[in-house]
């Protein structure tokens, strides 16, 4: 092509107020999310309407995969713990508020415990979850030996073996690890809050308290809305936790993500593993729906 044209090519490309030029910037980040989201998304799919291991051929099955899992009793105990899982999405947004509310504060050394409370959230998830294991420990634990020693409890509480205790310690620590992250968010949401609104509130008499209730809380429902969606698809999607600290309880006893897991990776069973996968993400796309048309109404 002569040189005289590869230039009019690209004024044309340049120039046109839709030209080629932004999407082809967007073009290998679109590459990568089809490839590595959407492809495999779109697989599951399908995989989710096939009886398929990784040694047989695939065979079409409709929805025989999906009438099999609301007769599984596995499988209705896991998605039941999940919906437990999700009471740490309130508790985490009262707690995390309460933290921010107090990191937001001038008092000394509260950029010290900005960093303390923060630390949990750079930790790895493996390291938190083996030192709570030992914590938590029946036998040799250190909280089992402190409720012991001041007469809290008569005998030795299961934490980590016994069901549905077990389920709620790892929620606890959940929480733990989640509250730095999420009281980070809502204290950026809090940094946002013109402090004139404060002053103004303060002149025409409302307490610290009135404030919160009626200015700052107002003004951060985009915030909690965040927060709820990611803390709620978080809880959904658990599997570390449980994976390391209550690694030998039976499924029913997790919740949906360790489901998949066994059933996709030790029982082989790609098709039904996929079915519950798209049962997860319905039940993830439902939660934050309703997350957003709460938090956002008017």
């Amino acid at each position: 092509m002569p040189r005289f044209m590869h230039r009019r090519l690209l004024r044309h490309i340049v120039g046109t107020d839709r030209g080629l030029v932004p999407y082809l910037f967007l073009l290998p980040a679109l590459l990568v999310l089809g490839w590595f989201v959407l492809y495999p998304a779109a697989r599951i799919f399908v995989l989710s309407f096939q009886r398929y291991s990784f040694v047989r051929e695939a065979v079409w099955v409709g929805l025989d995969n999906y009438v099999r899992l609301f007769q599984d009793g596995t499988f209705l105990f896991a998605l039941i713990n999940s919906f437990l899982y999700l009471l740490v999405t309130p508790i985490l947004i009262v707690v995390s508020l309460g933290v921010a509310f107090l990191l937001d504060t001038k008092v000394r050394g509260v950029k010290f415990f900005r960093g303390l409370y923060f630390l949990p959230v750079v930790t790895p998830m493996i390291v938190v979850g083996i030192i709570w294991q030992w914590l938590l420990n029946e036998d040799v634990g250190l909280i089992n030996y402190a409720l012991l020693a001041t007469g809290l409890v008569d005998a030795k509480v299961n934490w980590l073996t016994s069901y549905p205790l077990n389920l709620f310690s790892v929620m606890f620590v959940t929480a733990w690890k989640g509250l730095g992250y999420y009281a980070v968010i809502f204290l950026a949401g809090l940094m946002t809050i013109p402090k004139e609104l404060e002053e103004v509130a303060s002149l025409d008499g409302a307490t610290a308290w009135q404030q919160v209730l009626y200015v700052k809380l107002p003004l951060l429902r985009p915030t909690i809305a965040l927060v709820a969606i990611i803390s709620s698809i978080s809880a959904l999607k658990v599997f570390d936790e449980l994976y390391v600290m209550i690694p030998g309880a039976p499924a029913a006893e997790k919740t949906l993500v360790p489901l998949i897991y066994q059933v996709a990776f030790l029982d082989f069973r790609l098709g039904y593993a996929s079915a519950i996968s798209v049962v997860l993400f319905l039940i993830t796309l439902a939660f934050s729906y309703l997350n957003v048309r709460y938090w956002e109404r008017d």
